[in-house]
């Protein structure tokens, strides 16, 4: 059997996605055999090409045990999946379950700190997954006198999307210590996560640098704008570049700021602006600027919590739909 090493020209983007994924797997296969001749390739390479040979002719995602079809976000974790999960048997749904469990275990173990902070700065931050795993990333990284916080939010849900979390959350604490401006890191990290991901997995981010006099540079990738509060009035910094991971080549522009003493910045993932309650009604961002309005934060704590109150008694009985993450900063 020849093994497919084209894309199909009537996959979707899923497919699409899928099948440059399987490609790269088996073109990396391949290397590996031409070094260690011994080891049982065959198997593996077996593997993708029928699941290549499903994507030509349409059948790549379907059941092998019934007439449904796999999860796409199992798919993105593991393109070789060939069964739904109504079709594991008790043994099976266990393992799955010990893992997502570890996942978890291991994507908090990702976390900052609570209440971290770093000369001048205090921080403090939110994290509620819909499930055991989210793709919600929130990073606090201290560096000199400066302070780097990111947040962001991963295409998809599920594990595929934690999957990349962790892999953002690598890129910039191997990035960072570089000493690099943030427009340029930000561009590596674009690269980066363009070469290490499938090409309809993307993230929205924002990551800024606070520094020991107030000074703040901020750079945002196609996410919800930060809300700045100083001295009691709430507004947006309303500047957005391209997400990461959608195009290899991508320029990120620089925003700056100069915030007091007191002054503070929130960011949150669009977990907190689509909140809807029962009827449907979604939160969005005027509720946050009213609650928050007319005080002087002090503690990010506080900030956050009042966030919180306002989040949950909007959504009322209504049940949670998305990830939800907040990171708060107060410059003390």
């Amino acid at each position: 059997m020849a093994a497919a090493t084209e894309r199909s020209m009537d996959a979707s983007p899923f497919e699409s996605a899928i099948q440059d994924e399987l490609i790269a797997r088996r073109q990396r296969i391949e290397e590996l055999r031409a070094f260690d001749g011994d080891f049982e390739f065959a198997g593996l390479l077996g593997q993708i090409d029928t699941a290549l040979e499903k994507i030509d002719d349409g059948t790549y995602g379907k059941c092998e045990a019934c007439d449904g079809y796999v999860e796409p976000e199992r798919l993105l974790a593991d393109p070789l999946v060939r069964v739904c999960l109504g079709e594991l048997n008790e043994i099976q749904r266990q393992a799955l379950q010990d893992d997502l469990e570890l996942a978890s275990v291991i994507q908090r173990g990702l976390l900052p700190t609570n209440g971290l902070g770093h000369t001048a700065w205090k921080a403090d931050f939110a994290y509620q997954p819909l499930g055991p795993v989210s793709g919600d990333y929130c990073d606090i990284i201290p560096a000199g006198d400066d302070l780097f916080f990111i947040l962001g939010d991963v295409s998809g849900k599920g594990m595929a999307a934690s999957l990349l979390m962790s892999s953002l959350h690598a890129i910039f604490h191997t990035l960072v210590p570089l000493g690099i401006e943030l427009d340029q890191m930000m561009k590596r990290a674009n690269s980066l996560l363009v070469e290490s991901s499938l090409s309809n997995q993307f993230a929205t981010l924002v990551c800024g640098r606070a520094s020991a006099d107030g000074r703040v540079e901020i750079v945002n990738a196609g996410h919800l704008p930060p809300v700045v509060i100083k001295n009691g009035m709430v507004g947006e910094l309303n500047f957005s570049g391209l997400p990461l991971g959608m195009f290899h080549e991508t320029e990120f522009s620089i925003s700056k700021i100069k915030l007091n003493r007191g002054d503070s910045l929130l960011l949150f993932t669009d977990g907190v602006t689509e909140c809807a309650n029962a009827d449907g009604t979604e939160l969005g961002t005027c509720t946050i600027f009213e609650a928050l309005g007319g005080t002087k934060w002090d503690e990010p704590t506080a900030m956050i919590g009042k966030c919180l109150e306002v989040v949950d008694g909007h959504r009322g009985t209504a049940g949670r739909n998305d990830d939800l993450t907040m990171l708060a900063l107060t410059f003390a």
